[in-house]
């Protein structure tokens, strides 16, 4: 039941968005919410905004008066179904319609929701909008958490005013933009005015506030802290600026406030081998992939900066739990509290002997939704290198594997062949012993990253109400499959045998 308000003035259909940006960024599970007002009061352009927060700001978005309902998938977000009640002919049509089922699994936005009175139940959300001489008044009657979150985000939202207040994007119009699987938040901008070279071109803000620890999973410590990975703006900051300081397209600073946690990037677009559905020439893939291989072989002629932890055991063996706390459950299996021992002692010996030798800057992120096409750019500069936080001191072989075993995308055998042949020609030449061994690492980094990103989409489908995440499950299970019987995984073999026989074969809908 709808406990307290929050109050906003809507000044135009850009603050409307981030408005409901800032709901959708609050919710993490199925609700019902209504949109209450006058014709023209800005319903359809709220839902507009809410929508685009989470499935991406090229997502068309029309209202839906005459279909009376349109549904929202999206592989990162919970799903949507967002209704116009406007012409329902009667309450008991909104079970022909669907929207009764879908509240279950699905965030509903109803607009004219009396008309749906007696079927309907009582709203988790209640949004009043009306049409004042300045813009618009928008009340939300909600859970006492979410409203505090709300107040939250208008307090930061008002520090980020302030920074933009000192750059050359204080105008600019903000677009919110879907964010990821993370407490980073990002909008577009582009300014009204192209006074300076900056603003005639787009940029993207992203605000990242540091976030407390999440609670201890191994020896009293956050799997955050034992996995190394950034939890604020510095750690993002130095690493671009070390990449571009070494040759890579990584986004330019314009603007930064570390402790605040806000940076001005450079605006790469939004062209990816995951997005290409959404662009009507379709990119080169012969040519995306030698330009990513290239990419790499630069960036592993280089020393890793001092500045990054190491990529060790330890780190390896706490993602692999992953696996035994998240997908094993999924598929009926609990290991005992020895078991899970075992497999960690096996990745904190295989993790170790990988750290041991071709250490390079591991970016743990490097496949089709982290690198951007850049049609303009030249050479290496086309591959564009965001999500670069996390960046750890590991093996070469690592980010290879995460290019080549990609979890979004299916990758031909004959393109993943080509792309380690083209990485081991030309960085190793006619060194057999050093070809083989790097074939070696890159089976172990595969193996470990796949028994990770397992448990991690089970935990996104679970925990986050995410089930997209399962539909990438075949793939990345047939790539287990693939390395499982390399001759330095065989204890990992032999574990699965012993604890998990059958973990392999489940067909996952």
């Amino acid at each position: 039941m709808a406990e307290s308000r929050f109050s906003f003035d809507s000044a135009d259909e850009a603050a409307t968005a981030r408005l409901a940006a800032w709901l959708g960024a609050a919710l993490d599970k199925p609700v019902l919410i209504f949109l209450n007002g006058d014709l023209g009061a800005g319903k359809t352009a709220f839902a507009r905004g809410f929508i685009r927060a989470l499935h991406g700001q090229n997502t068309q978005v029309p209202s839906p008066t005459f279909a009376l309902v349109q549904p929202y998938e999206a592989e990162a977000a919970l799903p949507i179904l967002h209704a116009d009640l406007y012409r329902l002919g009667a309450p008991e049509e909104l079970d022909e319609l669907g929207i009764i089922d879908a509240l279950a699994d699905h965030i509903c936005l109803i607009e004219w929701a009396q008309n749906g009175g007696g079927i309907l139940p009582q709203a988790d959300i209640d949004i009043h909008l009306e049409a004042t001489q300045y813009g618009r008044a928008i009340t939300i009657s909600a859970a006492p958490h979410l409203c505090a979150q709300l107040d939250k985000a208008a307090t930061r939202d008002a520090a980020l005013e302030a920074f933009l207040a000192t750059t050359d994007w204080a105008d600019a119009q903000r677009a919110p933009l879907a964010g990821d699987a993370s407490t980073r938040r990002y909008e577009r901008l582009q300014s009204n005015t192209a006074e300076s070279t900056n603003t005639a071109k787009p940029a993207v803000l992203m605000d990242w506030q540091a976030a407390p620890d999440g609670p201890p999973v191994y020896d009293g410590k956050p799997y955050s802290r034992l996995a190394h990975l950034a939890e604020a703006m510095p750690r993002f900051a130095d690493m671009v600026t070390w990449l571009r300081a070494h040759g890579l397209a990584a986004p330019q600073l314009y603007a930064l406030d570390r402790a605040a946690g806000f940076a001005l990037l450079e605006d790469f677009g939004d062209r990816t081998l995951a997005a290409e559905a959404r662009f009507d020439k379709p990119l080169d893939q012969t040519v995306f992939y030698f330009e990513a291989v290239e990419t790499l072989l630069h960036l592993h002629a280089q020393d890793a900066p001092d500045f990054l932890p190491a990529y060790d055991g330890a780190v390896q063996a706490i993602e692999t739990s992953l696996f035994t706390d998240w997908y094993l459950p999924y598929c009926g299996v609990t290991p005992n509290a020895t078991a899970k021992a075992e497999w960690r002692a096996i990745w904190q010996k295989l993790g170790d002997d990988l750290a041991a030798t071709n250490q390079v800057a591991v970016l743990r992120d490097y496949h089709s939704v982290n690198l951007i096409w850049r049609d303009q750019a030249q050479a290496r500069d086309r591959i564009g290198l965001i999500d670069v936080q996390d960046a750890l001191k590991g093996h070469a072989a690592y980010d290879l594997a995460s290019l080549i075993y990609d979890a979004r995308i299916d990758v031909a055998e004959s393109r993943r062949d080509a792309a380690l042949a083209h990485y081991l020609t030309r960085r190793f030449g006619d060194d057999q012993k050093a070809r083989d061994d790097f074939t070696a690492a890159l089976a172990i980094c595969a193996m470990q990253r796949n028994l990770k990103i397992a448990g991690i989409f089970i935990r996104l489908a679970q925990r986050d109400g995410k089930p997209s995440y399962l539909g990438h499950m075949p793939r990345i299970i047939a790539y287990l499959k693939t390395h499982l019987y390399a001759p330095a995984l065989k204890p990992v073999a032999d574990w699965l045998v012993a604890h998990a026989p059958h973990a392999l074969e489940p067909q996952i809908d």
